[in-house]
């Protein structure tokens, strides 16, 4: 074949061929330090091709004999690709910044290097965020139940006490039963102090949650009937408003600490099935994510595509704990014993970090459904 010079034609296209000629040296010097086998012609095309860009003459014989050379280089090194290579080189800075000029800064660090950096501070902020929302919700849920065990309790003192009546009113010589009464009234007592002091507790916990989830405090009965009491002496002016009875306070204060007790309730249950499994997922595809950053920078294999590939997997394992919390209920019937001995919490992150084994057991199913429906 005639060789032909197109150097006209070589002008437009000269930065899309001088970049593959960079690339293929790139390649060239990571097959060599790695000992890989590769073709001498492969070695002379691309050397002949870098003098050729130099001087800007080209021949169709010379570009497709460096192209076949690139394609044949390219898959001996595989996985390893240009790009991987480009994301663990260190960055020059080309323009300095101020601070970088009073450092005498002369590189940056590399892609893969910011990115692992990015994924250890990310995963670190919300693995703080999830202790400190773990400890928080244990402590709400360790006051309610302290309250429901002494509530059940005091049901059980109240029952024996009826017992007791009964067997005094047959006999008021009785001096066992006389004591028992006693001594349950006393337990009793104690019981209702420490079910005040773990409500006195708890109220501070839910205002808390109130002002985190943006919702406005409930204003208890007893605040309301003072307030409508004040407002109707301003009016009238007719002396100082009536006080209450015992009776009514005691009401108020036991609505007063049902409100507060049922409010906790909705939150504990809010964070144990929401936010708690979707933190676990979240942290479950970091750790997953983590893992694999350390072979594929290992293996030169990260590249911009790693980088969106990690980010929707870990967005993956935050929908899978989601997914994990909301449908708990019907998990938790299952009849399997190893589900038995695992919170949702702890299921949410083992779906976080293998969420490719539950999106594929989901389309699993949808399949069977619609296999049953077409029959």
């Amino acid at each position: 074949m005639e060789n032909i010079s197109y150097v006209d034609e070589v002008v437009n296209t000269s930065g899309l061929l001088n970049n593959a000629v960079e690339h293929a040296e790139l390649l060239l010097s990571y097959a060599t330090e790695h000992g890989l086998e590769i073709d001498r012609e492969w070695v002379s095309s691309i050397i002949e091709s870098k003098r050729l860009k130099e001087n800007k003459h080209w021949t169709v014989d010379s570009e497709i004999k460096f192209w076949m050379a690139y394609k044949s280089l390219s898959k001996t090194v595989q996985p390893v690709s240009v790009e991987s290579l480009l994301a663990t080189e260190r960055e020059i800075v080309v323009h300095p910044n101020f601070f970088q000029r009073l450092l005498k800064i002369k590189s940056r660090l590399s892609f893969s290097r910011r990115s692992v950096r990015y994924y250890i501070l990310t995963a670190a902020a919300f693995m703080t965020a999830l202790l400190f929302i773990q400890i928080f919700s244990l402590k709400g849920t360790t006051l309610l139940n302290n309250i429901q065990i002494n509530s059940a309790r005091i049901d059980e003192i109240t029952l024996r006490d009826g017992e007791l009546r009964l067997l005094l009113n047959a006999d008021a010589t009785n001096q066992s039963a006389t004591q028992e009464r006693y001594r349950l009234e006393s337990e009793k007592s104690q019981l209702d102090q420490e079910i005040r002091g773990s409500i006195e507790l708890l109220e501070p916990w839910v205002k808390t949650l109130r002002r985190f989830a943006f919702l406005s405090p409930k204003v208890d009965n007893a605040t309301e009937k003072s307030t409508q009491v004040k407002a109707s002496s301003a009016i009238t002016d007719s002396g100082p408003p009536p006080i209450p009875s015992g009776e009514n306070i005691a009401e108020m204060d036991m609505n007063t600490q049902i409100g507060i007790i049922q409010e906790a309730q909705n939150f504990t249950q809010i964070i144990q099935l929401y936010l708690l499994p979707l933190l676990y997922g979240l942290i479950g595809g970091f750790v997953f994510v983590l893992r694999s950053l350390t072979n594929d920078i290992k293996n030169l294999v990260f590249s911009h595509y790693s980088d969106i590939k990690y980010s929707l997997r870990i967005i993956l394992g935050a929908l899978a704990g989601l997914i994990v919390g909301l449908l708990w209920g019907d998990i938790e019937n299952q009849q399997i014993s190893f589900l038995k001995s695992l919170s949702n919490s702890g299921f949410a992150f083992i779906a976080g970090y293998g969420v490719e084994y539950l999106f594929d057991g989901i389309d699993r199913l949808v399949g069977s459904i619609g296999k049953k429906k077409s029959e």
